[in-house]
């Protein structure tokens, strides 16, 4: 008999997280007084197939829905499919704050199936890399919301961003997007957002989705300041936050003279073809304006013995002891904040996700909107990929993604399947396509 978590990890499985996604999108709200013949539900999840199926734009998906009306129906849930311009007027009025419950529902099926729990990994900690990106950009199109940026030109390009939290693991390809926060101008403001703002909105969120977790924050050095690091606090997390020797004068200087004093830690460690050398002193003030929050301060260096890598280097502060029991795990967890840009950002724009084309952009909300549900879309992707052992066989069959999501997008536009997963045994050939050849010329 299968047990509570395998049978939650059978509902992480794709099928059944596309039924979960169309429950969801059912109970949007609707501000429409008219024209109601295309559902939330349908527009909702459109937008999601276009992204799931990897479709270059919009148009692309228009022009195809006739004829995959049938498969759109049976694995996507989508009864009626619109075109192109209906899907970005709909979608362009969509609560952003009902597409945060989306997410909500997703990590109570991450956490049943024990997948969080899997994740924790320095002293029971659950690390979530944020980090922020654009996702929206031009010279001509623009809203009340968008970001204005000066360009080199003389020119101001409009953006739209987002600050993105995801959970990662050092050991672990897999990576979980759990929360976004919209940058953009807020109601009333004339001046941009920036990702300090947007942190503490996006916080409280991660706090909320991850209320019985331990939770370990990693940051690049735009965040080693004093505010946000009381933010983190306040929510009750933990921290481990990139410095550099330009933006924390203060702390590199104060470590220079601990260093002459013969008050700095070193530890060596040899693992394989490498040497981890670390350098380490707890217990210092952050800098002259934040003197009551005390930071410990990690350098580390990875030396390659063979002399065949170059040196890297990287220094943190923490709010995690630093000893020789804990500072490896400690580097592993902040080198871990890359993935958010490595295994996140870069594979959203190199490995077909075409998060830099301009899908759309509307009046309101529907350039964020379409930035969320391919961010699903990909969170759903990396559970098949950690989790599905049919995911995993098709990928390994066609040998890169790109080839993956051209051979399911093939399969989908060719046969009337019941399921994404027949899709990928047609894939992997655990489902074969009998011919028959009618001769009607009698």
């Amino acid at each position: 008999m299968a047990t509570a978590e395998e049978k939650a990890l059978e509902g992480l499985k794709i099928d059944p997280l596309h039924k979960y996604l169309a429950k969801k999108f059912r109970g949007f709200t609707d501000t429409r007084s008219e024209n109601l013949s295309i559902t939330m539900q349908d527009a909702l999840m459109s937008g999601y197939a276009v992204f799931s199926l990897k479709d270059p734009s919009l148009l692309q998906f228009n022009n195809e829905r006739t004829s995959r009306e049938e498969n759109l129906k049976s694995i996507y849930k989508v009864n009626k499919a619109p075109s192109d311009s209906a899907m970005r007027a709909i979608l362009d009025g969509v609560d952003l704050e009902e597409m945060k419950g989306v997410y909500a529902g997703l990590i109570k099926k991450l956490r049943g199936a024990g997948i969080l729990e899997a994740y924790s990994y320095l002293s029971g900690h659950v690390a979530v890399s944020i980090d922020g990106v654009h996702h929206y950009s031009s010279e001509k199109i623009k809203c009340s919301q968008c970001l204005e940026c000066l360009k080199k030109n003389g020119q101001t390009e409009y953006r739209h961003s987002l600050l993105s939290a995801v959970a990662v693991h050092p050991e672990k390809k897999e990576v979980l997007p759990i929360a976004n926060e919209a940058l953009v101008k807020q109601d009333g403001h004339t001046k941009n957002d920036c990702e300090i703002n947007a942190a503490k909105r996006l916080i409280p969120q991660i706090k909320k989705l991850l209320p019985r977790e331990k939770v370990v924050v990693v940051e690049d050095a735009l965040s080693a300041n004093g505010p946000h690091l009381r933010e983190l606090k306040k929510a009750g997390f933990r921290f481990i936050t990139s410095v550099k020797p330009d933006g924390n004068k203060y702390l590199f200087g104060l470590v220079g003279r601990l260093e002459g004093q013969g008050k700095v830690n070193d530890y060596e460690l040899e693992e394989g073809r490498y040497l981890h050398r670390f350098r380490y002193v707890n217990n210092l003030p952050l800098n002259t304006d934040n003197r009551d929050i005390k930071v410990n301060f990690l350098d580390y260096r990875q030396v390659d013995k063979k002399g065949q890598e170059p040196e890297r280097h990287f220094s943190w502060i923490t709010d995690f002891d630093l000893s020789k029991s804990t500072v490896y795990k400690v580097m592993r967890t902040g080198r871990s904040r890359w993935k958010i840009e490595n295994e996140t950002f870069n594979t959203l724009k190199n490995q077909g996700y075409n998060f830099e084309h301009n899908y759309g952009h509307g009046e309101k909300n529907l350039c964020t909107v379409l930035a969320l549900l391919m961010m699903l879309a990909f969170l759903v992707d990396q559970l098949q990929q950690g989790w599905n052992d049919l995911f995993q066989a098709a990928w390994h069959k066609t040998q890169t993604k790109i080839a993956l999501w051209e051979k399911a997008r093939q399969k989908f536009d060719e046969y009337e399947v019941a399921s994404m997963e027949m899709i990928y045994k047609l894939i992997i050939g655990l489902l074969k396509v009998r011919y028959e050849i009618i001769d009607d010329s009698a």
